[in-house]
């Protein structure tokens, strides 16, 4: 056997090997979560695979049952514009009981949102289909994509999400009392915050009006900037006006310039940068 036959034929090894671990690697892709029933709140973050432009039909292997076999399974896009991503998760309750969850897909995600190009918030997930059974019930929710989901004992269920959109920052699994218990704490919350800033916004305001120094009106326009971010990032914005999906990010990104603008006027005025140095001022206007 000549020397370029040998080669040949190891290089015909080599392909026939990475063609047999790439049909294996999808079955096991996919590594179910074990759910315990005093689980109040799981991050599924890390255990979601991704997988870009599949097209409106989707196929993936299952994660192992009970009996250690691996199925595959294909899904359809129920949303007509449809991306092509899609999210794959498997979750395995362990108990001898029925456990009710609920899949949370927060909208808006400030951390690793983005600087230059910054990810406003968006719905996340269009739909969710189980390995087993029917399609996941959506439940009413402002500021997140909500699924509840019943998962029977000792079974282990392959979830398929279809995106919405191309990012997926977070994805917990809560407890449903549990997730009523957080949602009421954090709207007593972010009511007390909203109140706070309107009354310091209002205030200032009058303090501008009374004393017509600079200080005073930068100090107010940056109170009011934060009041809207507040409103907006909290959802109180929707409560009072009538905002239409998809144009929240408009008016998140509104409050964000507002933000870093009135910032930058109120450090002006309280530092007196002007009198540093003339190209402070060029600065603030650039910057502005």
């Amino acid at each position: 056997m000549t020397t370029f036959s040998r080669i040949a034929s190891l290089f015909a090894l080599i392909l026939a090997l990475f063609v047999t671990l790439s049909a294996v690697a999808p079955a096991l892709a996919v590594e179910p979560i074990k759910i315990a029933r005093d689980d109040k709140a799981l991050d599924l973050s890390g255990a979601v695979e991704i997988y870009r432009n599949q097209g409106e039909n989707f196929q993936v292997s299952t994660a192992p049952g009970p009996d250690g076999i691996v199925r595959r399974i294909e899904v359809e896009a129920n949303d007509a514009r449809s991306t092509g991503d899609w999210a794959v998760f498997a979750l395995a309750n362990t108990t001898d009981q029925q456990l009710d969850r609920l899949i949370v897909a927060p909208h808006f995600r400030l951390v690793n949102s983005g600087i230059f190009w910054p990810d406003l918030g968006s719905t996340r997930i269009a739909a969710i289909t189980p390995s087993e059974g029917f399609a996941l019930d959506r439940q009413t929710s402002p500021d997140a994509d909500v699924f509840r989901v019943t998962l029977n004992p000792g079974t282990v269920v392959t979830f398929i999400a279809e995106l919405a959109s191309p990012k997926l920052p977070q994805v917990y699994l809560w407890d449903p009392e549990s997730y009523k218990d957080s949602v009421n704490s954090y709207t007593l919350f972010r009511g007390i915050v909203i109140g706070i800033a309107g009354l310091l916004a209002l205030f200032l305001t009058i303090l501008f009006v009374v004393k017509g120094t600079s200080m005073f009106p930068a100090t107010a326009a940056l109170a009011w900037a934060v009041l809207a971010y507040i409103c907006v990032d909290f959802g109180f914005l929707n409560k009072v006006i009538e905002i239409s999906p998809g144009n929240e990010q408009m008016w998140r990104a509104g409050t964000e310039v507002a933000l870093a603008g009135t910032f930058v006027v109120f450090l002006f005025a309280y530092l007196n940068l002007n009198r540093w140095h003339g190209h402070f001022s060029y600065g603030a206007l650039v910057w502005i």
